[in-house]
C-alpha cells in the first residue's frame, strides 16, 4: 500500500438531513476518482457505502461507512453517515476522528432538522466545515432560495465559492468564484469538467460573488487586508492560502454546487478537499476523555513522537471476521500485529 504523509491526508465526514444525497456524492466522488468502475445508485442498491441489505432495501444508510480515494497524489478518507435521526448518533462519534465535515445539504429543500443538529455537533468538536448543496439539477432547485437558507441558519460566515450554471434540469457546471473560471459537464459523464471563459449572463453576477469572497477572506488577515486596500483584490494564491487557512478557524463556511446522481462537479468538490480543507497534521492537540493521575485529561500533540494514542469511532461485528474496530491515531505510531 502506497504510503501518505500527513500533509496529504485528508479525512473528511459527509453529514446531513437524510435523502440530502450523501450517499449519491460519495459515489459520484469514488467513480470520478478511479475508485469504482461505475457510478453506483443508491436506487439500484450498488453504491459502495450503502452495502447494507437494510440500507439497500429502504434506500438510507444506517451506519458510518468509509470510502477512500487518491486525488492529485492526496489519499481522502470518505465517511458517509447517516443522516436519519434514528442512527444520527453513527455521525456524532465520527466527528472526533476527521478534520472536516461536508454538510450535504439539498438545494430544492435547503436546510433541515438533521442539518441543524449536526451543525451544533460540529460545533462542539469546533470542526472546519464546507458546505456542498447537492441535487442542484432538480425540479424547484434554487440558487437564492437556498443561500437564503443556508445564510439564515447559519450566518454571514456562509459564502459561496461557486456559482451554479444554469438550473434544474440545465444545470450543466459550475463558475469557480476563487480562479474566475467556468467547469462545465456531460450529464451522468466521467464527473471531468470542461473548463471555459465564465457565460456572459453570469459575468456581472460572478464579479461581485468573487469581490464579496474576497473581502470576507481578508477579513481576518492584517496582512491580506493590507494588500486588499493597496490593490482593490488579492492574488489569486494568496486567496487560496487566506481561505484555507480562514475555513481551518471556522471563520468563512464556503458553499459549493453539485449533483451526485448526474456527476456535475464532483471533481471540483474533489479539488476544494485538497486545496483547502485542513491536513490531517493541521489539528495542533487532542485532549482525552479520561482523567489522568493530577484529574486532569491528558493532552496530545498530533505528532510521532508522541505516546500512542487512537480513537475508536465504530465497532462493527462481522460473521467471518469477529469484532472490527475503526480507528484514528492521533498521536504516535501503531504497527501491524501490536497489541494496545
Amino acid at each position: 500500500m502506497k504510503n501518505y504523509e500527513g500533509a496529504n491526508i485528508r479525512n473528511i465526514a459527509l453529514v446531513g438531513h437524510s435523502h440530502s444525497g450523501k450517499t449519491s456524492l460519495a459515489s459520484a466522488m469514488l467513480f470520478t476518482a478511479g475508485a469504482t468502475q461505475r457510478l453506483g445508485r443508491v436506487d439500484e442498491g450498488n453504491t459502495v457505502t450503502d452495502y447494507d441489505d437494510e440500507e439497500i432495501s429502504r434506500a438510507m444508510s444506517i451506519a458510518a461507512a468509509t470510502g477512500v480515494v487518491e486525488w492529485r497524489n492526496t489519499k481522502i478518507n470518505l465517511i458517509d453517515t447517516p443522516g436519519f435521526s434514528m442512527f444520527i448518533h453513527e455521525a456524532e462519534m465520527v466527528l472526533p476522528a476527521v478534520e472536516a465535515a461536508l454538510v450535504v445539504v439539498d438545494a430544492v429543500s435547503g436546510v433541515e432538522v438533521i442539518t441543524e443538529r449536526i451543525w451544533h455537533y460540529c460545533d462542539t468538536f469546533a470542526l472546519p466545515r464546507a458546505i456542498v448543496c447537492t441535487r442542484t439539477d432538480r425540479e424547484r432547485a434554487d440558487f437564492t432560495r437556498v443561500m437564503e437558507s443556508l445564510t439564515s441558519a447559519f450566518g454571514r460566515a456562509v459564502v459561496p465559492v461557486q456559482l451554479p450554471i444554469g438550473s434544474e434540469k440545465s444545470f450543466s457546471g459550475v463558475v469557480d468564484l476563487v480562479r474566475m473560471k467556468a467547469y462545465t459537464y456531460e450529464m451522468g459523464g466521467n464527473g471531468k469538467a470542461k473548463v471555459g471563459e465564465i457565460p456572459a449572463n453570469l459575468a456581472e453576477e460572478a464579479k461581485a460573488a468573487h469581490e464579496r469572497l474576497v473581502e470576507l477572506v481578508a477579513e481576518g488577515d492584517d496582512a491580506l487586508m493590507e494588500e486588499f486596500f493597496d490593490k482593490g483584490t488579492i492574488a489569486e494564491e494568496h486567496i487560496i492560502s487566506g481561505l484555507h487557512n480562514a475555513i481551518r478557524e471556522d471563520k468563512i463556511f464556503p458553499v459549493l454546487f453539485a449533483s451526485g446522481l448526474g456527476n456535475i462537479g464532483t471533481d471540483e468538490v474533489l479539488d476544494f478537499i485538497v486545496d483547502y480543507m485542513p491536513t490531517a497534521v493541521e489539528r495542533g492537540t487532542v485532549k482525552a476523555a479520561a482523567t489522568a493521575n493530577n484529574g486532569e485529561p491528558p493532552t496530545r500533540k498530533v505528532s510521532d513522537s508522541e505516546p500512542l494514542s487512537l480513537f475508536v469511532f465504530k465497532t462493527i461485528s462481522d460473521p467471518f471476521s469477529g469484532r472490527i474496530s475503526f480507528f484514528k491515531v492521533y498521536s504516535g505510531v501503531l504497527k501491524n500485529d501490536a497489541t494496545l
